[in-house]
């Protein structure tokens, strides 16, 4: 069954008449009537300054801070500075070190060349200070030695070097050698003769006669003769040698010279 018209009811939405509405009832109100809402006054308030952190407040303190160290501490930094040291130098050292090896790495063969440098040195000092045999000694080890790396230049060059020396050494040698046999003859210069012709003639311990130059005398032949000196030519180890005598001197004052 349908409603009846009389009891029906109908709904209407009263929200779009509120403009409406309150248009009306502002003009049905006399002016001055109206009532203001209750508005509350806010209160200024102060704004709190922000407080600091606690990493400011520390910060804050170390740097109000003063060192008062107490008489008698041990400062354990002290020997730092030390250890520092001594690590920088052990560095230093390595690197030095580290160098070397790499120097010895592009010229294998640098030690071989030190050594030769250095034996070279060692002659020739004893060759200065007249150690002829132990000069010739060692000569004869240190080429023995660099024989076997004779194909490099700089060894024959120290080679050559080294072998100089020894010939200086051993002529050195058979050089004393050769004065120590002279002496042993005996020779002595008693006198010099000269005639107004320019002839001289030497007057010679043990010999029977004046002799004078291109003479032998106790396997010397006598080379020069001069106012106060007699030159002597000697043979010895298929070496000739010149030994001078002057007019007094015999072998134990050259010895004693």
């Amino acid at each position: 069954m349908f409603p009846s018209s009389t009891t029906q009811t109908r709904q209407v939405s009263l929200i779009p008449l509120l403009p409406s509405l309150l248009l009306f009832a502002g003009l049905c109100c006399p002016a001055g009537q109206l009532v203001a809402a209750d508005v509350t006054p806010v209160e200024k308030t102060t704004p709190r300054k922000p407080s600091k952190s606690a990493e400011l407040r520390q910060l804050d303190l170390e740097e109000a801070w003063v060192f008062d160290p107490v008489i008698g501490r041990i400062d354990s930094f002290f020997d730092r500075e030390a250890t520092l040291k001594i690590e920088s130098e052990i560095r230093l050292q390595q690197e030095q070190e580290s160098k070397d090896l790499a120097g010895l790495k592009v010229n294998p063969n640098a030690d071989i060349l030190e050594y030769a440098a250095a034996e070279q040195t060692h002659i020739e000092t004893l060759v200065v200070a007249k150690k002829y045999d132990e000069a010739i000694k060692v000569a004869d080890q240190v080429l023995k030695r660099l024989e076997k790396h004779a194909d490099l230049p700089e060894v024959q060059a120290a080679m050559t070097r080294i072998s100089t020396s020894r010939d200086q050494a051993d002529d050195a040698l058979t050089r004393d050698e050769a004065q120590a046999q002279f002496d042993a003859l005996g020779l002595k210069v008693e006198g010099i003769l000269w005639s107004e012709a320019g002839t001289r003639l030497a007057i010679l311990t043990g010999e029977a006669r004046a002799v004078g130059v291109n003479e032998r005398v106790k396997d010397c032949v006598i080379i020069n003769i001069d106012t106060d000196r007699v030159d002597f030519r000697f043979h010895y180890k298929r070496k000739r040698f010149e030994f001078p005598r002057y007019v007094g001197e015999n072998a134990k004052t050259v010895v004693a010279k």
